[in-house]
């Protein structure tokens, strides 16, 4: 008895202050999700890191089935960065090989294991985890602005932090994939406006 009076008087001297902050923290924000590809200047940030992905990373020898294959860019999910890398792409050759854009359907997921890089737009979380699953140990990149992206076994996650782009990347999963990355893949910076 004697504790709950203590613990009374003490909440009693407590600044009326320190209940607004508890219950600040108590409440939950919420907040319509926001990623970079909803905007023109995020897909513009995103598109030129997947270019620049595309050209300084190294792909292990079997993930093309011949010499004459493409360089495959595939999208599942939304396809908001769709005409933009198709743009920036158009002409373009990564080691002699020419570019080429796909889309996946999600009922056919499996066919991203013959692409090298594979852009996850927007799409349910299981859909998410399935497509992730379906790539793994596959020399495929996994690209996408989801929320945790990397921590849920995608290989790298675009985040709008406040005024930067954070590129959050998943090393084991690079290294699952045979993917090699070389010393200037991430110099490419910016900062959006």
């Amino acid at each position: 008895m004697k504790t709950r009076s203590c613990l009374s008087l003490f909440l009693l001297r407590l600044s009326p202050m320190f209940f607004l902050s508890l219950t600040l923290l108590a409440t939950p924000v919420v907040q319509a999700a926001v990623n970079l590809s909803d905007t023109p200047l995020g897909r513009r940030v995103m598109v030129d890191y997947i270019v620049h992905f595309a050209y300084h990373l190294q792909w292990p020898v079997n993930a093309f089935a011949n010499q004459s294959a493409p360089f495959k860019v595939c999208l599942m999910g939304g396809d908001s960065l769709g005409e933009p890398l198709a743009e920036r792409f158009k002409n373009q050759r990564i080691d002699g090989r020419r570019v080429e854009l796909e889309k996946i359907d999600l009922k056919d997921m499996l066919r991203a294991r013959k692409c090298q890089i594979v852009v996850l737009g927007s799409m349910e979380r299981n859909f998410l985890l399935k497509a992730l699953v379906a790539v793994e140990f596959f020399p495929v990149l996994t690209v996408s602005d989801a929320d945790s992206f990397a921590a849920t076994g995608g290989m790298i996650e675009f985040a709008d932090s406040g005024n930067e782009v954070a590129l959050r990347m998943n090393k084991t999963m690079l290294e699952k994939a045979e993917l090699k990355m070389g010393k200037s893949l991430f110099r490419l910076g910016q900062k959006p406006d």
